[in-house]
């Protein structure tokens, strides 16, 4: 069961403070106050399946979790930190980092950090703009859904570009003749070669190209080891953590069915979507569920 854990060194924030003079102090308690709001502003509008929590050590450390249901990383459960820069929200950039090594074209194999380049995310005056972590969130579950989209583009060039082939810089209006066809598919193999190395795992990228099945294989050993590292005490730093399912937490979860219930009532009617988005969080509270370390 999800839980909160109490902050074990709360004076660090305060003893910076204190060297900070009367201006700086109050500027920063601003930024701070702007993150709570953000945080509040979140509340009831995070996509299904994503959970996250501000540090109580540092408001800007937050810790999430990412469950899965579909996909190549079904059953797993990917615990990551959001740092935010010191001056967010007026500049900076967060950096989303895992807590393992996913094998994930998104996600760096060294530094476990997920590309936030392709999320085209809001941004004003050199920093982010309003809504900025809510759209992470949407962008961090969808690059497990459909990471696809972030990173594969193999579309031909359009008309009067040019692509390089063997060196030399050519339009399409000079591949004529009979070597145009061969021409124009080595360009996108090229294109293609260059695209992948641009992804932060180039070779899981490659992977899933040339082997799907091989690249299901590795993204499961990645969400083996996500359910490992739910055991209690894996993580002492973060402020969610997760204990052995008790008597207790059947009070909760049948409230939380019930209220899933009226919530999927509300969406009859609607598309396909829709109704599977009122309620698809709910396959976590299954009868098969019981007994295990996450609920």
């Amino acid at each position: 069961m999800l839980e909160s854990v109490e902050n074990t060194d709360g004076g660090k924030e305060k003893d910076q403070e204190e060297k900070l003079t009367p201006g700086k102090a109050y500027q920063k308690k601003l930024r701070e106050y702007a993150i709570l709001m953000e945080y509040k502003t979140m509340i009831g509008r995070v996509e299904s399946g994503v959970y996250v929590i501000p540090g109580f050590e540092s408001l800007h450390q937050w810790y999430g979790v990412l469950f899965i249901h579909e996909g190549e990383y079904t059953g797993g459960a990917f615990k990551f930190c959001v740092s935010l820069p010191e001056m967010y929200p007026t500049e900076g950039e967060p950096k989303v980092v895992f807590d393992i090594n996913i094998f994930h074209p998104l996600i760096s194999p060294k530094s476990r950090q997920l590309d936030l380049k392709p999320a085209n995310l809001p941004t004003s005056g050199g920093g982010p703009a309003g809504g900025y972590i809510l759209k992470l969130m949407t962008y961090i579950k969808e690059a497990f859904y459909f990471h696809e989209k972030f990173w594969r583009d193999l579309e031909d060039d359009e008309e009067g570009e040019g692509v390089e082939i063997d060196g030399d810089k050519k339009t399409k209006d000079e591949n004529v003749g009979p070597e145009k066809d061969d021409c124009d598919k080595k360009a996108v193999a090229i294109r293609k070669g260059k695209e992948l190395n641009l992804c932060h795992n180039p070779d899981a990228a490659k992977l899933y190209l040339k082997d799907s099945e091989a690249f299901k294989l590795r993204a499961n050993e990645s969400v083996r080891e996500s359910l490992d590292r739910m055991k209690i005490g894996a993580d002492p730093s973060s402020s969610l953590r997760f204990g052995p399912y008790m008597d207790s937490h059947e009070v909760v979860r049948e409230k939380i069915i019930r209220a899933g219930a009226q919530r999927a009532n509300r969406f009859k009617g609607r598309s396909a979507r829709g109704r599977r988005r009122g309620n698809d969080y709910l396959s976590w509270f299954d009868p098969g569920v019981r007994g295990m370390n996450i609920t």
